[in-house]
């Protein structure tokens, strides 16, 4: 399918919201509970100002958004950023291979924006469609992290890593 990206807008938060609040989506995320409307509103707004996020819309021939990427660099001492991406695609269009598209093309405006570097994505174990996702789009399987952990508790993630 032919997909067309763009930087996300302040006009998407409902969008985002929808999506980050989609049951199958906070299943998979390392932090399941629902995100609030102010909670969710207050970190867009954050993250659409900040140098260090990168967050693409991607929508189909039809214009009818179809997903996002987005890409976070974090600074790490003594050692080059660590750029985390996250990914979701509407309920609609799941199960016709556009998660792997979403992800290689948005991992090629990400290289335009920042260089070259090391893209990581924190998978939870049993999360089988997005280790199948990232793999097809490059990424390989790099560690086991306990890393993200919600109220101080590490979750298990599996860490799958491509360079640009």
């Amino acid at each position: 399918m032919n997909l067309t990206h763009r930087p996300a807008t302040l006009a998407d938060a409902h969008l985002y919201f929808d999506w980050a609040n989609d049951p199958i989506t906070r299943q998979q995320s390392f932090s399941s509970d629902p995100i609030s409307l102010e909670t969710h509103t207050a970190w867009f707004s954050r993250k659409l100002a900040d140098s260090t996020a990168l967050l693409l819309v991607f929508e189909n021939e039809a214009g009818e958004p179809v997903g996002q990427i987005r890409f976070e660099r974090k600074p790490v001492a003594d050692m080059p950023d660590e750029i985390i991406v996250g990914i979701s695609v509407d309920t609609r269009f799941r199960g016709q291979g556009l998660a792997s598209q979403v992800i290689a093309e948005g991992c090629d405006e990400c290289r335009k924006q920042w260089g070259a570097i090391t893209i990581h994505a924190y998978i939870k174990p049993d999360n089988q469609s997005s280790i199948r996702s990232f793999t097809k789009a490059g990424f390989t399987f790099s560690h086991e992290s306990g890393k993200f952990g919600v109220s101080g508790q590490e979750r298990p993630s599996l860490v799958f890593s491509k360079t640009l």
